[in-house]
Parts: structure tokens; sequence; C-alpha cells
């Protein structure tokens, strides 16, 4: 639904009725039924008797096959005609034949519906019983339902088949299920090519595939599926699909052969061999691809988000997205798709998904799940040979013994401990298999960039290979490419240094074609612009992996390995990570850390959204709201919590994706059960509770920023309140019902929170408000999935606004400010409940859509009926029923019912609800659920299909039920899904589809033109007006000529001009009687005749006014019928009526006369056909003297430079264009014809000159800002109808594609008088021109039969009195920066509308179109598209109210408030970069402006509070922000430190001098070896000394307390840079900074400290910063004699006793697995007398690869450097081990503290 790909994309309901209506609006040629899938077939097989009467061809296979495939008698009929056997099967239309024909064919069936989708309503049936269950819910999806023998048990093949028209045939891929047939082919493991089939069954199948397809006659692509038994060559056909499948996306990707691409072609009549192979550029379509290599494709489940449902694979098809994996073997690919499937699979190994035991192994090897893959790799670990599991399921024995090979691999390398070496050979072969190197680093015991390093110091890497569809026998040229270690050598070269994409991979709940958009868009934003692209994906359902969307496409897993591997062989200039949704963000710090560059926002300050407590923390610091929340590992302190918040809370585990596993808590005893039943509470799992806010509104925010400064940001709302997780809810943009105040407030919190993590690219919000007051629920720094949405519904592409910012390419803040949309765009949810047996189909905190649909309208209501239908949704006919479970609803509905009522609709309701209603007056029925009276029975009507929509409310559900509960409510939603009825069970949208369905009204609904957008800048104007049409005699042939051009190009009024060669004139009431005569049924526009002036008739002319309004006085010598006197004109102008309207050509002379006359008798005239500038300069004096006077120029007249030249016609232009504003109106005029006769041109019809072309020279005078389209209608219709009184013509408008190149061809009569049209293109095609409804012209084409008369009408008795109105240049002082031409707004879905008549969308695209036509009906064109700077986008009404902390770009965006007016389009412009200074100053603002560091010493840290530490970490914050995009930060230039040490020091010293030297000062440095120390100099004078020269000075000093003590003696702030084993206080603040970065906070962690405590001064300061924070724990391990001194315990029991403190003397399994953070210190050799004791300390805990695997997966490894051998080299590559991290850290804290301790203030 992209601009681009279609001229025209129709946002409507996929069905019958809407596309019948598009087909009538549209008058397309052809049409295509097989690409749209099972519901586009659909569609074909109900509309197939109506294509013929409404024009349009069936484009390929034609319906009669499809309903020949369709329905399986028929088809099986016609397999028997060519000797085909197909599994025997019966059709039945109810349920007893169903049983009959079940009888006939005996048990085992397969049940399944007629033209379903997906295997919707089947399954598999062994009794009667189970086959009448069957039914009842196939006939609710189908009128038909089949029965078929089941095959169960054999192979499953398909072949993918291409025919053309010619008869051609080819089978472009064969595919293999893994799984036996019983599995939908949807939810099966698939691989391709087949690996079992011998080449005797390859050829049977292919060779059947072939004549079967030849005897349907399919022309394109189609999909044929067998059955094969595996012990026989005994065959069956299981059916055709005559259209492009699911199968058939996964065959172009798996082959490279682009099936859909040559479909089309064929099904245009073009033959196979005339359609080049893409790939090689040198084979014809007609070649079968032959493949090197091997695809698997896995499918994608999320049934876990589901209560109750069924997790059985069967016939109906459960999974919601697919991988796909390429490889040399089909190990490897096996592996790598397993690790498509979810980031936590490490492939086919040992697991825990299925237990270890026989009982469950084989119930899942039996009745398989989605997790039977996994089932088999523990059955091969507990011993079950191939030959069991082949027993167990029907899986091919050759399958079975190479995953067996792979576990047998596994356990090789699982031979190798930590610290033994593994063999070169071992690791290659193991790569080879397909192993990851995190699954390998499992299986050896240790990590993953330990066996990455090992691996690339082997010299093992991958290989790079291209598809080439063709086995390597031709050269290709694609770049679709595939990663394997089973090869010896790159296919490709790697130049480019291209920009990685990353993809959003498998499609799953919560993450779907949204963000395959997003990364397309940037995708081609990129090329656009230059830059070579780099995709990377592995779903084969997406446009990313589509070859030649990028330069390189690398099918691939988005895992850290992978892209590191292609980062580091491209070369590449960086990374995108946020167009693929959470995926790619959970490797971004990986990369990020890995030297990786990333564009856009920082992969830090990702983490600081993505990290709750940074986040929050963040939130607290600017004065953002949010609700309450904690983290809680304890239920004592989680009833603590919900008591002081109140109920009701939201409870959810921590880390979760799409609302997996949350719940509303209403009270105590639903907190107790949620935790134990739905929740594992632990330190290792805690759980987040929420203050949830009732009745809270939501709203979504996507916005873009450059630097932390918005410029873009769209506000949507939640039809339903907060509670409803926002994939599952109703997103209405722009906000229809949301006050002002909190859309300034969400505007400027966005703000805030851009800025605060200086987010480049795009980001997303989600907010909840109520009575104005907002509060955060969460930040996305990537792009949403609903930034699609968004983007189409304003027309401003926010990822192409977030992938320019973020490669720093020039982009316009805010393109649509000032502009608003007209219409309403509404997104709503796709359930598939259906699918999912036994799932309650209710809506929650937890994501259950599997999809989306969009749809626009005049108002929220319309556009949600449109998207509700457009779910499938059918609206109710007459029954509908109520249960609504809380009183409060039930009052909240009661209008709402009463309006059903009212629309006539019968009412049923249970019998709580119905006593509510009655009690009210409204007529109810009641229906009981239990012991029901007969004939009231609930159960009976919903299964029977009596009730047309289900409104079910249930009340609050408490807490997440366990699976045996089972309520009425419940039972019947599941009833309602189950039979098809319609259900909502949301009260916010009941209310809102009802008073939709109340408002619809079906036999007055048309397409209009918000239902659409198109790939052009598409704008609609009003009919158009010509007041100077020539019509050079009276015959009704000329009348129809004149008005048909008219008609083409784009005017609806004349005002006719009527004159013969032979002197001809309608100048008396015979001549005005003729015209009108010839006039009546041949005008195809309405038209007003001029009667024209002559010395002979002013005294009969005013009789002629009733029906010939306007007077025509021409003083033209050559013109038929002129006057000569002035004394002629002075007569008229007595006789002619007041009222009316007189029009002359007077010019020079005989304008100043005119004029003068004008004068005297105080009359208004309208001058006509001005050429020159001395008489528009002569007009505009006339009126600043008060005349009444106003005047036309020909549209050729200001072209004239292009022109022949003739007499009376300049080509000095300019003077022209620059009194633009003294013209009031634009006419075609004469000078077409009279060039024409000038020049000799006889074979042309002069009346028809000029109109075709007037709108494109005017646009492309547009285009060069010499005008604007608001010009042009003011001028082309607004004035003309404002000053002769012409009335308004309902239902008219014309739609025009204003960015479109038209090359007007030699052959067109304008061509032949206006030659320099042939050489300058010139932009703007009419598309569509609608007269009272009824349209005329459309895409080329005069569509008004000649049999039926014009529809035109006479105006002369309906003119109004004459009126001026602003003169143009009045009309130019307007203020049209509110309003587009018509008095409204430009609209960004993308057109411009008038009241009356639709709004079109325009949109941009490159696009070669051709027009064939003929010369006056079909103007012959060929068209491409203009470039525009600008998109005309539109933004909420709302939303123009300007955030205050977005005003600064809206004050340097003055070029897109003008834009707004029409005038240029916005200068593309780079925000200014913040000042880090003035951000310094922001951060101590929000501290009170209150520095406690300010000329402070630094001695002990507990001088300082935490609030102090506080503001020196968010200080450090900025630091690192300045560094990192600066290098420094000046604020102490000139200021100098002095560093002396009298210890060795590499990394304080180093730090400390990097800090002062970044914040722009100096340092000099001494030490006891270099000073006056060496001759005995006391630490106090050197202190002195050193205050003398320095500000500040930084000192370490071996004796414990001497700091403090020389501390006394300075006259500067002294810095304890460490004094012997006493403190060390800056390494304790970056401790903390550091555990506060990497873990978001201190409270609540157990803290090891790890080695000599008791010389440790680092650990002696962090002990005592910890006592600051809340509900820590510290284990002190330590050897007896180096314990942690009982000064510090102490003293961290008097400042914290709720802080635990405990000693070991052994790092026990035990406290590895509590520890958050494991901070590890030397052994000071130092601080040892004896040698032996040293060496018996020194190894006495060693952190390694087994040490590390004891800890969990989320703690971090610190150390204060420098290490000895207490931290193996190993442990470096950990993601854990955080030291040098630490190091950097630790200069942006001591910049901090320098900062703050010399500067009061920034």
């Amino acid at each position: 639904t992209s601009k681009g790909l279609s001229d025209k994309c129709y946002f409507l309901p996929v069905t019958p009725d809407c596309v019948r209506k598009v087909i009538k609006h549209e008058q397309p040629d052809g049409i295509y039924c097989t690409f749209g899938g099972q519901t586009a077939l659909n569609i074909g097989v109900k509309l197939k008797d109506e294509f013929a009467e409404l024009g349009v061809q069936v484009l390929g296979t034609q319906i009669d096959t499809i309903m020949l495939t369709e329905d399986r008698e028929l088809f099986a009929s016609a397999m028997a005609e060519i000797g085909e056997k197909c599994a025997k099967s019966h059709a039945a239309n109810s349920i007893e034949e169903a049983v009959v024909a079940a009888n006939d064919i005996g048990y085992p069936l397969i049940i399944r519906a007629a033209y379903a989708l997906g295997g919707l309503g089947s399954g598999f049936a062994s009794n009667e019983e189970e086959l009448v269950a069957l039914c009842r819910k196939a006939f609710a999806a189908s009128p038909q339902v089949l029965v078929e023998r089941s095959m169960k048990g054999w192979k499953e093949i398909e072949y993918e088949v291409v025919r053309d028209s010619y008869d051609n045939c080819i089978t472009v891929c064969n595919m293999e299920n893994f799984d036996p047939l019983g599995i939908h082919t949807g939810d099966s493991i698939v691989v391709a090519p087949s690996q079992t089939l011998s080449d005797e069954d390859y050829q049977m199948l292919r060779t059947t595939a072939v004549n079967v397809i030849r005897h349907l006659g399919v022309v394109g692509e189609c999909n044929i599926q067998y059955a094969l038994n595996p012990y026989s060559r005994e065959y069956c056909i299981i059916e055709v699909n005559a259209r492009l499948s699911r199968s058939s996306a996964l065959a172009s990707k798996a082959t490279g052969y682009p099936l859909a691409f040559v479909a089309a072609k064929l099904g245009l009549g073009i033959p196979l061999n005339e359609i080049r192979n893409s790939v090689t550029k040198e084979t014809t379509a007609c070649f079968e691809p032959s493949l090197d290599y091997i695809v698997v494709k896995i499918p994608r489940w999320d049934l876990k988000k589901f209560d109750r449902v069924s997790k059985n694979l069967s016939s109906a098809m459960k999974s919601v997205g697919e991988v796909m994996a390429i490889g040399r073997t089909f190990e490897e690919t096996m592996q790598e798709a397993i690790r498509s499937v979810d980031t936590s699979f490490d492939g086919f190994s040992r697991n825990s998904y299925v237990p270890e035991t026989k009982e469950a192994i084989e119930e899942e090897l039996t009745k398989p799940t989605d997790l039977r893959v996994f089932a088999i790799a523990n059955a091969f670990h507990m011993g079950y040979s191939v030959e069991q599991i082949h027993s167990l399921t029907s899986i091919d024995k050759w399958f079975l013994c190479k995953l067996r090979g792979l576990v047998e691999t596994e356990r090789r390398l699982g031979a190798y401990a930590a610290d033994q070496k593994i063999p070169r050979d071992l690791l290659r072969y193991a790569k080879q298999q397909g192993f990851s190197d995190s699954g390998i680093a499992h299986f050896t015991k240790r990590n993953e960039m330990q066996v990455r390093n090992t691996r690339v110091g082997y010299g093992i890497s991958p290989f790079v290979k291209q598809i080439d569809t063709v086995a390597a026998e031709f050269p290709a040229f694609t770049n679709y490419l595939y990663i394997t270690y089973n090869a010896s050598e790159h296919d490709v070269s790697f130049v480019d240094n291209g920009v990685m994409v990353l993809g959003s991979g498998v499609y799953r709940i919560g993450s779907s074609v949204e963000f395959d958009w997003c990364a397309v868009r940037a995708i081609r934003t990129l090329r656009e612009n230059k830059f070579k692209t780099i995709m990377v994906n592995y779903n084969p359902e997406t446009v990313s992996t589509d070859y030649d969307e990028a330069d390189r496409l690398y099918f691939s897993n988005i895992t850290l390995e992978r892209i590191m591997d292609i980062y580091e062989a491209e070369s590449s200039a960086g990374v995108i990570i946020s167009m693929g949704g959470q995926a790619p963000n959970n490797i971004a710090l990986g990369l990020h850390r890995n030297k990786v560059k990333i564009f856009g926002t920082s992969p830090e300050n990702i983490d600081g959204a993505e990290n709750r407590y940074k986040f929050s923390r963040m939130l607290d610091q600017i004065g953002v709201d949010q609700p309450q929340w904690r983290e809680l590992a304890q239920y004592e302190d989680a009833e603590g919590f919900c008591s002081e918040v109140g109920y009701p809370v939201l409870v959810r585990p921590s880390y979760v994706l799409s609302g997996a596993a949350m719940n509303v808590v209403w009270t105590s005893n639903d907190l107790k059960a949620y935790l134990n039943q739905a929740a594992t509470m632990s330190r290792d799992h805690p759980v987040v509770i929420t203050k949830f806010i009732e009745e809270a509104k939501e709203i979504d925010v996507d916005a873009v920023a450059l630097d932390g400064k918005l410029i873009m940001h769209c506000v949507s709302e939640h039809v339903e309140n907060a509670g409803v997780h926002s994939g599952d809810a109703t997103l209405v943009q722009p906000p229809q019902d949301l006050d002002p105040v909190t859309v300034r407030k969400i505007g400027e919190a966005t703000a805030a929170i851009g800025q605060a993590l200086r987010v480049t690219g795009p980001y997303n919000i989600q907010f909840m408000a109520k009575n104005n007051e907002i509060k955060v629920i969460e930040c996305n720094v990537r792009a949403a999935r609903s930034f699609p949405f968004v983007s189409k519904v304003t027309g401003v592409d926010l990822i192409e606004m977030a992938t320019k910012a973020m490669l720093g390419l020039p982009v316009t803040p805010y393109p649509n400010r000032g502009q608003r949309l007209n219409y309403v765009g509404i997104k709503v949810p796709q359930f598939s409940f259906s699918r999912l047996q036994g799932a309650d189909p209710i809506l929650g905190v937890e994501m259950a859509s599997t999809g989306e649909v969009a749809a626009f309208g005049r108002d929220k209501y319309d556009a949600y009926l449109k998207a509700m239908l457009a779910t499938g949704f059918q609206l109710p006919k007459k029954n509908i029923l109520v249960s609504i479970g809380s009183y409060k609803e039930k009052v909240e509905m009661l209008p709402s019912v009463r309006r059903l009522y009212e629309s006539g609709f019968k009412l049923f309701a249970t019998p709580g609800t119905a006593d509510f209603i009655q009690e009210h007056g409204i007529d109810v029925t009641a229906l009981e659920a239990d012991k029901a009276r007969e004939g009231y029975s609930l159960q009976e009507y919903l299964s029977n299909n009596k009730i047309d929509l289900y409104i079910n409310l249930p009340s609050k559900n408490s807490f997440r039920r366990p699976a045996s509960y089972v309520s009425n409510g419940y039972r019947s939603r599941r009833m309602a899904i189950d039979f098809s009825v319609p259900l909502i069970t949301n009260v916010k949208c009941a209310k809102i589809f009802i008073e939709a369905l109340a408002r619809f009204a079906y036999d007055k609904w048309e397409v209009e033109s918000v239902d659409y957008i198109t790939s052009h800048r598409t704008t609609v104007l009003p009919g158009l007006v010509n007041i100077a049409a020539l019509v050079p005699n009276a015959s009704s042939e000329t009348f129809e000529d004149a008005t048909r051009a008219a008609i083409c190009g784009g005017f609806t009024t004349l005002g006719v001009n009527a004159y013969g060669a032979d002197g001809f004139a309608a100048a008396s009431d015979q001549s005005v009687v003729k015209v009108k005569s010839a006039g009546r049924g041949h005008a195809h526009v309405d038209y007003v005749v001029e009667v024209a002036a002559t010395d002979a008739n002013p005294s009969a002319v005013s009789s002629l006014s009733s029906d010939a309004p306007i007077l025509y006085i021409s003083f033209d010598k050559t013109h038929p019928v002129h006057v000569d006197k002035y004394n002629t004109v002075s007569e008229h102008f007595k006789a002619w009526p007041q009222t009316s309207a007189i029009i002359t050509n007077a010019s020079g002379n005989d304008l100043a006369s005119t004029l003068l006359l004008t004068s005297l008798f105080n009359r208004q005239i309208h001058i006509t056909d001005v050429r020159s500038a001395e008489d528009l300069d002569l007009i505009d004096l006339s009126r600043t003297r008060g005349l009444n006077v106003t005047c036309d120029v020909s549209v050729f007249t200001l072209f004239a430079d292009r022109l022949p030249q003739v007499s009376g016609l300049s080509t000095d232009v300019q003077p022209l264009w620059s009194r633009l504003s003294a013209i009031d109106c634009f006419t075609i005029g004469a000078i077409p014809a009279q060039i024409a006769k000038t020049v000799g041109i006889a074979d042309v019809a002069c009346a028809s000159l000029g109109y075709q072309i007037a709108l494109p020279l005017l646009y492309t005078a547009a285009a060069e800002n010499r005008l604007t389209s608001a010009d042009i209608v003011e001028r082309f219709c607004n004035a003309p109808r404002r000053i002769f009184g012409l009335p308004e013509q309902p239902d008219t408008y014309v739609e025009i594609h204003q960015d479109r190149l038209v090359h007007i061809p030699q052959t067109s009569d304008d061509a032949k008088w206006f030659p320099a049209l042939l050489t300058k293109p010139v932009c703007c095609v009419v598309h569509r021109v609608v007269m009272r409804g009824k349209t005329l012209f459309l895409d080329g084409k005069f569509l008004c039969p000649e049999t039926a008369d014009a529809s035109g009408r006479d105006l002369g008795h309906v003119l109004r009195a004459m009126s001026s109105g602003p003169s143009g240049k009045h009309f130019a002082q307007l203020d049209s920066g509110a309003a587009g031409p018509l008095g409204i707004q430009k609209s960004s879905h993308q057109h411009q509308l008038q009241p009356l008549s639709p709004k079109s969308p325009q949109m941009k695209k490159k696009v070669e179109r051709k027009i064939s036509t003929s010369s006056l009906t079909k103007p012959a064109i060929e068209v491409d598209t203009i470039d525009e700077a600008d998109a005309v986008a539109v933004a909420s009404p709302l939303e123009t109210v300007a955030p205050t902390l977005v005003e600064s770009i809206a004050a340097k965006d003055a070029a897109a408030a003008a834009a707004a007016s029409g005038a240029s389009a916005p200068a593309a412009m780079r925000v200014e970069r913040p000042l880090a200074i003035n951000r310094l100053a922001d951060v101590v603002a929000r501290y009170g402006n209150e520095n406690p560091f300010y000329m402070k010493h630094v001695l002990s840290v507990r001088q300082f509070t935490r609030e102090d530490l506080h503001l020196l970490f968010a200080v450090a914050q900025e630091m690192r922000t300045a560094v990192q995009r600066y290098g420094m930060v000046p604020l102490l230039t000139g200021r100098v430190m002095a560093s002396v040490f009298y210890e060795p020091s590499s990394r304080t010293s180093s730090s400390f001098q990097a800090a002062m030297l970044r914040l722009g000062g100096q340092i000099f440095t001494a030490s006891s070896e270099t000073s006056s120390v060496a001759k005995g100099e006391t630490l106090e004078d050197t202190v002195r000394t050193f205050g003398s020269y320095a500000d500040i000075i930084s000192l370490r000093h071996p004796q414990p307390g001497s700091v403090q003590g020389a501390a006394r003696f300075a006259n500067v702030p002294v810095v304890n840079a460490g004094d012997g084993i006493g403190e060390h206080p800056s390494q304790a603040m970056l401790d903390v900074f550091t555990i506060r970065e990497e873990l978001g906070t201190v409270n609540g962690l157990t803290i090891t400290l790890v080695g000599d405590l008791r010389n440790g001064r680092t650990v002696h300061s962090l002990a005592r910063v910890l006592s600051q924070y809340k509900n820590v724990t510290i284990h002190y391990v330590s050897p007896p004699a180096l314990a942690m001194p009982e000064s510090i315990k102490r003293d961290v029991a008097l400042r914290a006793p709720y802080v635990v403190q405990v000693e070991h003397t052994e790092l026990t399994d035990d406290v590895l697995a509590a520890t958050d953070v494991l901070y590890v210190t030397r052994v000071q050799k130092e601080r040892f007398d004896d040698d032996a004791e040293y060496e018996a300390a020194k190894d006495a805990y060693v952190i390694d690869n087994s040490v590390m695997r004891k800890c969990k997966r989320n703690m971090i490894v610190m150390h204060p450097l420098p290490r000895v051998t207490e931290i193996a080299p190993e442990v470096d590559t950990d993601q854990r081990a955080v030291y040098f991290r630490q190091m950097q850290y630790g200069m942006f804290v001591r910049m901090a503290l320098l900062a703050l301790v010399l500067c009061r203030n920034f």
C-alpha cells in the first residue's frame, strides 16, 4: 500500500461490493485475481458473471479454471479425464451430506472448508462424532465442506509450476515437507529442493504437474500438492492452487526466480521465452532453476500468548510467520533456520523446551506441537534410534540420520572443557554443520567471543555465495547472497562499503510487516541518495528480501555473530538498526562494543530507554511524569507496594516483549493468585508492578529527532482505554477526542525525551492521559509498528526523514506544518482467534493480534466501519446479542443499545443485561446459558447462526485464570468465534461501531477519493471556467467538439462567443436561438451564450439579456462582428441591464475610452484578452480610482515567448508575469485560433485548441515557482464564477496528477500551432473530470457515450447578479497560508479538496506511462514524474499547537510555513546541534542550581550524599556525550591541575590528566622521584607549593589519611586519588556510575567483593557508597587474613542497617548464582611484607569461564585494574566483563568531578 508500487491504491475492504465499486469508479481494462491469495480468488469467483458487464477482462488464469480447482468434485472429474488420481473425496453442502460421504469413503477422514484460507475450518475425523463437530465449524466459514480420505503419514510434496498462454510450461521449484502429511503445509518445515525423492519419483511428479496444469489451462503460476506413499510409488494429487500462494513466495526466494513478476507478464500474454531471467540477464524465464544449495523453511508460532489454546499442529494453519535459511548442506541450513525462529534457540541441540522423559518425548513426537523438532533433539540425547523416532513421527529417515549427526557433533564438542583448546578440524566441521559460535561456546563451557576469536585465529571464516538460479552454468549478476562454511571462495568482491540495514526477521505477534516497510523505505531512501546498500534479513515473506530492493541482500540471521561477519567482510560504512523492530535493537550494544559503526541514536542511549531504571531516572530528571512502579522479588514487598499505590496494578515478569505474560490485577487475592500461577517470583525472576490508571486514554506518538531535537512528530489516539496492548488497539490519526492541552503536553514531553536521549532517527512513545495529565508508559528508540500507518495518513514519510537524519543528509523539519487533514485514518487489528482453538478472544495488556488493516473516512465512524469490514467483520442484518458484565459499562452502553433499537435491530441479551435494558424501556429478548427454556438458549442461537453480532463485554478479568476455569462468558465468546459470529469485546469499540453502523447507509455509499492514495501528487480542482470560448459557427458539431475538448482539459463551464467566417454572430434573437439550439443536447459542459454588440443592435440587445446575459463588445477589426464607434458603445452601456455583465477586448486607446465610459455610466466591466503590461497598469490604476473593472489574460499570452509570432502578441512576457496580481482571470481565448490561421494550419478544429495544454503550461510554471495552484484555481474558477454570477456546479471536480511530465506528441493538434511544446516537456495530467457526479473523462478517455445526449446546461436563465468580489490583487494579499486553492487546506493523503467533491490523494513516484488516445477525446501523452522538493503532507489539527520545546524548530522553519501559502518548498536543513555547556546548565538546574562540589576537597565518599552523587553522574553522562561528539568540553580553559602521585599509577593518573585536557585545561605532574620530596620536603609543603601554581591538585600517597592531612594546608581543592589502604573516592564514584550504566540501578542488587579486601582502598570506598542505596546485599569474599576491615563493615552497618553484609572465604556456586556485580580486586603484592604470604594468597580466587558459567546472564564483572591473575584473559571477551568500559566511564566521572569542583555553574 505504499506510494510508488501502483498508480493508485485503495484502502478499502477486499470484498465483492468494494471491488465492484472500485471497478465502476476506475473503469480498468483488466483485473488479476491470482495475486491476492485465497481472498482475491474468492472475489473473482463471486464477481465472475459481472466482469464482462463491468468492462473488465480477467488476466492470467481464468475464473472457470479457478472454480475447477476449488470445487473438489469438478477437480476430481478433471483429473480423471487425464488419468490422474486424487484422494477420494466428496463435496457436501450440509452435515447430512457430509455423513453420507464419510460412510462412503471410510474413516479416517480430513474435513476441509472450501474457499478457505490457510486450512481454516479443517481437521481430521476418525468417527462420526468428530466429523459432525468439525462440519459445524466448517460450515460457519464456508458454504461447502470437502470430505476426503486421510493419507496422514504420507510424504507431502509440492511443485511450483509456470505456464504461459502458448502452452509453454515449466516447473520452477519442487519442495518436500519435513513433516509427513497431516500438518498444514504452512505449519510444516519445508525443504527445497526435495532431498529424499528418487529421480524416478521426481520426474514422475514433475511430468504429472505439467500435464495437470496444461489440462486445467492455468496461465501464470500455480502450486500443485501431492501425497506420496513413502513405501511405494503411489501418489495422490491433494490440490492445485491456481494462484500465487504462500509456497510461491517461498519458491521465489528459494530459487531467485521471480514468480509473481513472471506471472504478471504471462497474464498480459507475453510468452515465457520473451521474459528475461533478471538474475543471469542472459537466459530467459523458460529455464528451469537449478540449485546448488538447499533451503529450509520453518514456521514461527506464538501459541504461548494465548490461554487455553490447543498447541497441537494439524490441518488448520496456526503459525504467524516463517523463516528461511540457505546453505550448502541440510544440517547447516536446518540449524540456521532453527536459530532464525527465535533468538533464544541455539540450533538443533539438547534443550529444556521438552522434558527428557519418555512420556513427554513420545507425546510430543506422536502429537506434534510447535516444539516437535526440539523433542527430536532430546530424544536422540536420550538414546532413541532413528528407527524409533521414525516409527513415532513418520519423518523420513534421511532427515533423521542427518539430525543424529548433529547430536554426535554436539557430544564431541561437549568433551572439551573450558580450559581445553578445541581442535581446528573439529571447529571447522562444527561450523560446516551449522553450529553457531554461541552454541559451540555453550557446549564447551566458554563465551561466544572467545569461540569467535579462536575461530578467526584458525582462519575459519564463512564464505559469501550467490543465488544464481542456474547452478553457475551461466554468469549471475544478482547480489542475492547467503553465507556458508561449506565453500572455498567468495562469489563476490567487497568494494562498495555499503550501509547495512537490519531487517525485522520473522513475523510474529508484535513484529510484522510494519517493520519490513520501515526497512524497505530506509533502503530506498539510501539508494535515492546514492548510497550503496546491504540488506540483512531471513524472512521469505518480506519485500526487503526481494533481491532487487538493495544493492546486496544477505539472506541470513540477525545475530551478533552473523552481522559482524557481514560487516567485516563488506567493510561496511555502518549499520542502521532502528528499522527492524526489537530484534536488531537487542544486539545494538553488542555491535557497538565490538566497534561496529551504528548510524543514528547511540546504542548506549537506546539502552537508556530500554533499561527501565535508567529511563525512569531520566524521566524524573526532566520532569516528565510516569506511573509509579517497582521491580520486586518477594511477595511481601509486592503486596506492600500495591497497598501503597492502590489497586489496580499492572503485573508483569521483568523483560517482556509485546506484553508477554502481563496482566492487570485488581485485588490482593488476585495478586497472590497471579504470582502463584502465572509468574515465578524470585531474585532471578523479579516482577515489575506498575500502578494501573483506570479510564485513562492511551496515546501513541511517532517521532523523528536529529541530534536530540524534534523534527517531526505525529500524535495518534487509541479508541480503547489504557489496558489494551497498543498492538491490539484501534488507532485514530489525527486524534479526534483529545484536548488541545493534552496534545501540547505530549508534544513537550516528546521533545524533552528525545533531547534527553539525544535521539537521531525514529522513536515512539506511548502515553496515558487522564484529566489533561499525561504519563509516559514506555519509549522505543526505533521505528514502531505504527510508523507505516502514520506516514500513510499524514503523507509525511517518517522513515525517509529518519534515514536522512541518521545519515547526515539534509532534512526538512515538519514538512506538513500548518496543514490540516480533512479526513481520518483508522488502524484496526486483525485477530486469528478462529484458528486458535480454545483461545479466549478478549483484549488485554498482552498482544494477541496477528495483523492490521487501515481505512480512511470523512470522519472516524466512516473510517472505522470500513476498517472493520476489511478485517472480515460482517455487518449485522437483524439480530444482535448483548452481554455486559459490569454495571458501569451497562450504564455507559445504554445510549448505544438504544441507538441499535431505534435503528430497527432486534435485540437479545443475557439475563442480567436484559433486565437492565428492559428497565430503561427497550424491548429485548433474554437468552440463557444454563438450563434455558426451549427456544431461549444462548448456545442454540449462536451455534445455529441466529445471531448477526455478539457484543460481549466481560467483567474485569481479575487475573490470568488457569486453563481449567471455564465461565459462561468464555464459552459464549468461544462459540461466537467457532461459528463465525461477529464479536466485539471492548466497550469503546462497541460504542464507535454502533454509532458508525447507525450512520451507515449502504445504498448511498460510494467510492471517495479519501479511500485511496496515489503515487503522484494528485490535486482536486473545482470545475474550471473559460469565459472566452470561441465557437466559430453555431453548428452542433462545433459545439460538441469544443465542449469535448474542454472536458478533456478540465473545463466544465464556458462563456460562448459564437461567430462565423460569413459574419454570423449571436447579435439578434434569431441568432441567439440558433446558438442555443446548437448547444442543446450537444454541449458536454455548462455554457452561457454571449451576445455580440454591433453598431446596429444597441436598441434590440437589451431584450436578449434574459437568454444571453453577457454582452461582448469587440474592438477587433479582424473579428467578424465588432463596433467602430464609441457612440455605439455608449448606447450599449445605456441599454444593457445594469445587473448583467459586459465584456470587451478593448486595448490601448480603445481601452482608455471604454474605461472613461465605464466611469461615466457607473458600470462594471470586464476586459478580456489583455495582452500588454500597459493595459494592465491602466486597468489597475482605474481600480484605485474606484472603477469596478476586472480583466483576464489568455494563458497563452503568458507563454508568448514560446509561440509563433503573430500581430498584437509580444514575446516579452516578463512584464505580465510580474503583474500577475492585477489579473483576475485566465482564459483560453482567441490566440490558438489566431495562430492556427496565421501559420496556415487548416486541418484542425479551432474551437478545440488550447484546452488540453492550459493546465500543463500553468502547472509547469507553478513547478518553477512562478505562480501557485491557488493562483490557478482562483483565476480559472473562483474569480470568473464570482464576477459573472455563474452558479456552483455540485459534485463537480477535476482530478489532476500535478507532478507528471507530459510529452506532447507530434500528432497532437496543439503541437501543430504550438510547436515549442515538442521541445520542452510540461507537467500535469488531467486524470478525471466529474460533472454533477458523473465521470465524463478518465485517464485519457472521454466517457460520454455517442448515443447519449450531452449533459451540459444552458446557464442563460440562472446567472446571479454580477459581482467583482476581491480583485486578483486582493486575492493575492489574502492569508492563503491557512487555506488551499478552494478555501481549504492542502491534504497529504494527498490531495486538495473542495467541499462538494472528493479529495484525491497525492504522492510522488518516478513512473512512465503511456495513454494512447485520439486527437480531441484521447490526448496522447507520455507521462513521467517531475522532481518535487517537498511532499505535501498534513498533520493533526490538534498537532498544530506547537509544543514550547519545539518552538526553536518552528522559528528556524519559516520556509515550511511559507509552503502552506503556496510559496516555494521549505528549505531542507540540518538542525543545530545542542551545546554541551547549555545541557550541563540544565542538569545543574534540575538539581536546584546547588553545586555541593564547588571548591571543595574531595577526600572521602562520606562527604557526599546520594543526591550529590547523582548530580555528579548526570554531569558525567553529559560529558560522555560531549566527548563522543566534539572530543572536548572547553569548560576549564586556562585552568591548571597538578597531578601529584607518590605511588605508581596508570589508570587513575592518566584518567585525571585526560579529563583535565578534554575540559580544555592543562596539567603538570610530579612524583616522589622528580619532586623535592627526594630532598626531604614534607607533603604539606609540597601541597602548598603546587597550590601556588595550580587550580586543583589530584594527590595519591601511600600513607592512609595523608591526603586528608595535606588538604588542610592547601589553598586549592585537593582530590584524593588514593591514600594507601584508606580510601579512593573517585574510583568508588566511577564504580557506582558503571553499575548504574550497565545495570540501570544499584538498589536491590547483590554485589560480591572478591580478593584483597583488607588492603583494597577501592572496595573500602565502594562499600561506603553502597550503604547509601536500598536493599543492597554485599558479599565479602576473601582469605581470612585479607578480610574487609571491621571499621568499614561497622561504618556501613551504622549508615545503613538495612544493607545485608555477608562474609565468605569461598566463592561458592550459591554466591555466584545470586551475584549481580562481581567486583574483583588484585591481591596487592606491595601491601605484603612477606612474599610467601603473598604467594599463598594471590591465586585464592581466579575468575575464568568455568566460574562465569555459574553466574547470571545479566550480571557484570568489574575490576579497578591493574589485574594480575585474578581474572583470566578468556573472560575479557565475555559481554559481562565491563572492566575496560569501567575505565572509560572513569574519565567521564572525573571530568564531571573536576568541572563541578572548579565551576560554580555552567
